[in-house]
């Protein structure tokens, strides 16, 4: 199922981590339902988090786990602002003016879309 970036306004991140080669971030959101409703963005492309974290990551490791430093700056931030542009390129905001940066350019290691919103429980 398709989802829309646009609908993660208000979403806040609860998990980030790696699954099989994607690293990923969970989105959840408290509609007033009994059970919240969560969409995972995973990620196979390069991404920066401004500012940047006080840890350092080495993105020529190629590896997908090389990239939670950088995704760790976004636990439990709500999203106040999503953009996607013609190009593919992904920007979310979050609270405290802290900004995710995905390209919609593949990597040299790229194996699938270069980021996708999902159910994590699909």
């Amino acid at each position: 199922m398709h989802h829309d970036p646009r609908s993660l306004v208000g979403f806040f991140v609860t998990e980030v981590g790696v699954r099989q080669a994607w690293p990923f971030i969970t989105f959840t959101i408290n509609s007033g339902t009994m059970t919240p409703a969560e969409l995972r963005l995973y990620i196979d492309t390069t991404c920066e988090v401004i500012p940047p974290p006080p840890l350092v990551f080495d993105p020529a490791a190629q590896a997908p786990a090389s990239a939670l430093p950088a995704l760790l700056e976004v636990l439990n931030l709500t999203v106040t602002a999503v953009t996607v542009a013609d190009n593919g390129n992904l920007v979310l905001g979050f609270e405290g003016g802290v900004t995710l940066q995905v390209p919609g350019t593949p990597s040299a290691w790229t194996t699938h879309d270069v980021w996708w919103l999902g159910d994590p429980r699909a």
